[in-house]
């Protein structure tokens, strides 16, 4: 009798469904984002459950993308924690030299509603000749410049 109550319990174990994993901001965060305060900065974003990755663009006054983009592509990485959703926009900036050095700017979704999401994100960085970021005299980075932006689907409620 106890192979058989032990089967049992080994096939009841076996059914369960295996518990979802809790993730910060877990909607599909697929299409376009603008920027609240001009709508002409927008966000393409795909997300891939783990990961968010996307790129701005102009946008014109009637939702098109902007033929005149600017020269180089920033890119959106994210990555989709239990309590977080961070991650870097890809750019470049210029050490003190004008050498011009690619930057990863950090980017964190604050808060996330289903059509909106609030970010904070570096909007300057001071990175040195070697295009590391730059230092203090005491050792530790240099000071950046963070932002606070509210995106909108702008498609919401439409």
């Amino acid at each position: 009798m106890r192979p058989l109550a032990l089967a049992v319990v080994l096939a009841a174990a076996a059914c369960k469904k295996p518990v979802p994993a809790v993730r910060y901001c877990d909607q599909d965060l697929s299409g376009v984002w603008v920027n609240a305060s001009d709508p002409h900065f927008a966000y393409r974003l795909e997300d891939k459950g783990e990961t968010v990755s996307g790129k701005f663009f102009s946008r014109e006054s009637d939702g098109g993308e902007s033929s005149s983009q600017p020269g180089e592509a920033i890119l959106i990485e994210l990555r989709r924690g239990a309590e977080t959703l961070d991650g870097v926009m890809k750019g470049s900036g210029q050490s003190r030299s004008g050498r011009t050095c690619p930057i990863d700017f950090k980017l964190q979704v604050t808060s996330c509603e289903a059509a909106t999401l609030q970010a904070v994100a570096e909007t300057r960085v001071s990175v040195g000749d070697d295009c590391s970021r730059a230092r203090d005299e005491d050792g530790g980075l240099a000071p950046t410049t963070l932002v606070e932006y509210r995106w909108e689907r702008p498609d919401a409620g439409k």
